[in-house]
């Protein structure tokens, strides 16, 4: 009972820049264009560097001829709502605010209506106001006749000039996105994903679920779990419209994609395409070792509870589930194996202690190591374990927290400082270098703020700490980090000059540095504070020797410099040769073969080989006795997936042949010939042109046309 009136075009979607003081936040965000509209957009903390995110600027306000008031409000934890094309569902019940008489009631009918947003569809009064609801909201519309049905009324049931009340309920929503802005591609979603504020970012991996769809219902491709890398183009032809989808869904979302004809398989005959797509899974990428310089990466594939992860001391049980080069077993490994210890106390092996620090209740991960020695791990029988790269496969069974540093007293943290200087120490002696190190620095974060402490223990603090300082400077030293060594000296020597050790150590950071006049002045005031210092007395002629090298190459170089200005302007400066003349090369022949490579994928029966044939007389002439056999690939290696699941299989036909240019546009289709006979494609003829590609390579890479005959 809904008469048709026209609706103005809605304002288009508009882009706004975001930049680095945005990364980071998350849930919603308030913005303001130049022209004073405001709009909620969901920000995600995934962003590493500054971008560009859409927004659809929320409804205008209602004018004075649509008023709204909310009777029950919809769902929190859902706050958009529906845009300009969106298919929406709705409850109403329609009265004359005249007389209260009821003239309409989809509730009676026990039937919804649906209709799409600003089409023009329904009343201009139901476009404007149901766009400023949510999903499950309850709102009372009163509508005055300049947006409802005007002088004529609708006879008999509405009267000319008749003011109207709706109930209405808006039940839901398909939202609808061109993709690309120009009707080649119209997602619509499904199912509303978990947590909408985060969204992979590009480069990203994710677990997805694909099938692409013919317009004749035939099934082009069926991914039903599969790991992309975002950007990396492994699709194929659908790369693009996945990528573009991706990178504004949640988990758990689900879409539809209607693809124009031809729009994604070029001159395939598959018509229309409906792409199905969910994002099942985002893998979240960390660096976990402890220098953060990438040696081992720690890849989430199974979330684990809440946020808490193991800090310094805590107890940790550890599923070793897989320990793998990449692609097979490491020989020796005796797992799967459950290991317990206290985290950050050396007794795992690096990549081990790394990941479970970083790893929460429940998570499953996969740990790539590419230093052996940080993964050799005597428990696991890879004490000796030396490959270029070892891949863990990992589950975090339990963890029991200690007692939180807020909770403890000033003398509890001084105690627990000086144990964890203890276990340092003893992770320097076993030359567990990175470790102690950083356990150096969890005694700093212990007592950093020391300046409240109670007098007695100030003292105390403060010689602990430049202790830990020169402790960090060995290990940095130990590590070939002789800046990072020279920054924690100059820290003690700002507070105690005469620091024989502090000295002693920054002239091993500036010989590092090759600032040997520096560490030669370090050592001597060394011998003045100690004259029977015997490291420092031998180091003396070391850096003597590198400081006579260093100004003998210093020297050189100089002498040069002075030469070739001496030369400026005296004619004694070096001509130039003057060029040979160059003998053109004889003609030689434009090239006229081409070389073209045919790919497809296809997995084989017992005894099956594709074949490509074609009009070329190299393809056989469409003769099935004269075809071209293809070669198989061998697999490629993909890393391991998560929950033990068994990568991917792909089977990859190819062969290269030699056509003349002068072929032009030809056509070809590939046949499969095996002990029950061959079986050739029966869809629409591939198509290639070698027109201009004399000399050249051309790569076909296709997907199968229509059934076999």
């Amino acid at each position: 009972g809904l008469a048709r009136l026209p609706f103005p075009d809605a304002p288009p979607r508009r882009r706004r820049r975001w930049s680095a003081r945005d990364r980071g936040r998350r849930g919603r965000l308030q913005v303001r264009s130049k022209s004073g509209v405001e709009a909620v957009v969901a920000m995600s903390d995934s962003g590493a560097s500054d971008g560009e995110f859409e927004y659809t600027p929320p409804p205008a306000p209602l004018p004075d001829g649509v008023q709204k008031e909310i009777l029950e409000k919809g769902d929190q934890k859902n706050w958009r709502k529906p845009k300009e094309g969106d298919d929406l569902t709705v409850h109403y019940v329609g009265t004359l605010q005249s007389d209260s008489s009821q003239f309409d009631s989809s509730r009676d009918r026990g039937e919804p209506v649906t209709f799409t947003l600003g089409k023009g569809q329904v009343i201009k009064g139901w476009d404007l106001g149901i766009a400023t609801m949510t999903k499950g909201e309850k709102a009372r519309l009163t509508i005055q006749p300049e947006f409802a049905y005007g002088e004529q009324g609708q006879p008999p049931t509405i009267p000319p000039n008749a003011v109207l009340i709706f109930e209405v309920e808006l039940i839901s929503w398909v939202a609808k996105d061109d993709l690309f802005g120009d009707n080649g591609v119209v997602k619509a979603i499904v199912q509303e994903g978990v947590e909408t504020w985060k969204n992979p970012p590009k480069n990203s991996e994710v677990c997805i679920s694909l099938q692409a769809t013919a317009q004749n219902g035939t099934v082009i491709e069926d991914r039903p779990e599969l790991d992309y890398v975002i950007g990396s183009g492994d699709l194929g032809p659908l790369s693009r419209i996945v990528d573009k989808t991706l990178l504004n869904m949640s988990k758990n979302e689900k879409c539809s994609l209607a693809c124009a004809k031809d729009y994604v398989y070029k001159d395939s005959g598959h018509g229309k395409v409906t792409v199905e797509l969910e994002l099942k899974q985002m893998y979240n990428t960390n660096d976990v070792s402890m220098l953060s310089d990438g040696t081992v990466m720690k890849k989430s594939v199974v979330e684990g509870e809440d946020h808490a992860t193991p800090e310094d001391s805590f107890a940790v049980t550890l599923r070793v589930v897989s320990a793998t080069d990449g692609t097979q077993p490491l020989p020796g490994f005796t797992g799967p194996k459950e290991l317990k210890f206290k985290c950050c106390h050396g007794d795992v092996c690096d990549a081990l202690e790394g990941a479970a620090r970083d790893m929460k209740k429940g998570e499953r991960a996969i740990v790539t190591c590419t230093v052996p020695w940080k993964a050799r791990e005597a428990q696991l029988g890879l004490a000796e374990v030396d490959v270029p790269k070892i891949v863990f496969t990992l589950e975090m069974i339990d963890f029991t927290k200690g007692k939180e540093m807020w909770n403890r007293s000033d003398e509890d943290k001084v105690e627990l400082a000086l144990f964890r200087k203890d276990v340092g120490a003893q992770l320097f002696k076993a030359r567990r270098f990175e470790l102690a190190l950083d356990k150096y620095k969890k005694v700093i974060e212990t007592i950093g703020s020391h300046d409240n402490f109670h007098e007695d223990l100030k003292k105390g603090c403060a010689e602990l700490k430049r202790t830990i300082e020169l402790n960090k400077a060995a290990c940095y030293l130990q590590l070939g980090d002789p800046t990072n060594a020279l920054a924690s000296c100059n820290k003690v020597l700002r507070e105690d000059r005469n620091n024989v050790k502090a000295l002693f150590r920054r002239a091993k950071a500036h010989h590092g540095r090759t600032e040997h006049v520096e560490a030669e002045a370090d050592l001597n005031r060394v011998l003045e504070l100690e004259p029977g210092n015997t490291e420092a007395r031998a180091m003396i002629p070391q850096v003597r020797r590198a400081q006579k090298i260093a100004d003998k190459a210093s020297k050189n170089t100089f002498a040069k410099m002075c030469e070739g200005f001496g030369k400026i302007g005296s004619g004694r400066e070096a001509k130039k040769e003057e060029p040979k003349p160059v003998e053109p090369e004889p003609p030689q022949e434009k090239p006229d073969k081409v070389q073209v490579t045919f790919k497809i994928e296809y997995k084989p029966q017992d005894g099956e080989i594709v074949h490509v044939i074609g009009e070329p007389e190299l393809l056989g002439e469409w003769d099935a006795s004269r075809t071209v056999a293809m070669t198989k690939l061998p697999q490629k290696w993909e890393p391991p997936v998560g929950s033990g699941r068994a990568p991917p299989e792909h089977h990859h036909w190819e062969v290269t042949v030699e056509l003349p240019e002068e072929l032009g546009r030809f056509e070809y289709q590939y046949l499969i010939r095996g002990p029950s006979g061959d079986r050739q494609e029966q869809g629409s003829k591939h198509k290639c042109d070698l027109t201009g590609m004399g000399g050249s390579r051309m790569r076909c890479t296709d997907s199968w046309r229509g059934e076999f005959a």
